[in-house]
């Protein structure tokens, strides 16, 4: 799976599922006197579904390929894969409820009800499909993880009249610089999304522990302007 994207499947699975409405048990009283409406609305879900499950099973075979990288039995590759693949298989099987759903809604005298049911399903679909995608990404993060950073050579200092020596950190911050300042964004985004997930950061210690706080949106990825804003 090319972890690049014009617009990422989890972005499309948002905008999808936002578009036919999901409402639970609201869409259903909501489209009570519209059984037109109600089965178009179990079609979209019943689609979005079928494509999110496909996402989901393109992730898990990443995932899979992942861990051909990997030597020594069964490694932590091996345990991001089997989380994707069960992810995958949770989108399936709610692909498979969305489109009994529908087909509920299209002979149902009042489809509304299997219409909210095929669009929850869709929703589940859309969320194993991330889980199965996050861990494919952590898959082939663990199977490759990037090259270590070389030490930088200390500099011995002297002052006159004394023989003291300090060892100077080429890589030591001022106290006020932010964490873009430290860290390497984009040799992390190793998915080439513009943002980092938790997978992506385990390698830097001090923006895995701060990873809640400088995601100001509560999205499950850190951006560019939000490692800006963290010290």
């Amino acid at each position: 799976m090319n972890s690049a994207h014009v617009l990422s499947p989890k972005l499309l699975a948002a905008a999808v599922l936002a578009t036919i409405g999901i409402a639970g048990p609201a869409a259903a009283q909501r489209t009570q006197a519209q059984p037109a409406k109600a089965q178009q609305q179990a079609e979209a879900a019943a689609q979005a579904a079928t494509d999110e499950a496909e996402t989901a099973r393109d992730a898990a075979q990443s995932a899979r390929d992942a861990t051909k990288a990997t030597t020594g039995g069964y490694t932590t590759t091996h345990q991001h894969a089997d989380t994707a693949q069960r992810a995958a298989n949770q989108a399936v099987d709610a692909s498979h409820d969305a489109h009994d759903a529908t087909s509920a809604a299209q002979s149902a005298a009042n489809p509304a009800t299997p219409a909210a049911e095929a669009q929850q399903a869709a929703t589940t679909a859309g969320n194993a499909s991330m889980q199965a995608q996050d861990a494919a990404d952590a898959a082939a993060q663990a199977a490759n993880p990037p090259p270590a950073t070389p030490m930088t050579p200390t500099t011995p200092q002297t002052t006159t009249g004394a023989s003291t020596r300090q060892e100077v950190n080429a890589t030591s911050s001022p106290p006020n610089s932010t964490l873009a300042n430290k860290v390497d964004f984009d040799g992390l985004d190793t998915n080439r999304d513009g943002n980092l997930s938790r997978a992506e950061v385990q390698s830097e210690t001090m923006l895995s522990a701060d990873f809640a706080a400088i995601d100001a949106n509560r999205d499950g990825r850190i951006s560019k302007s939000e490692l800006a804003g963290g010290k």
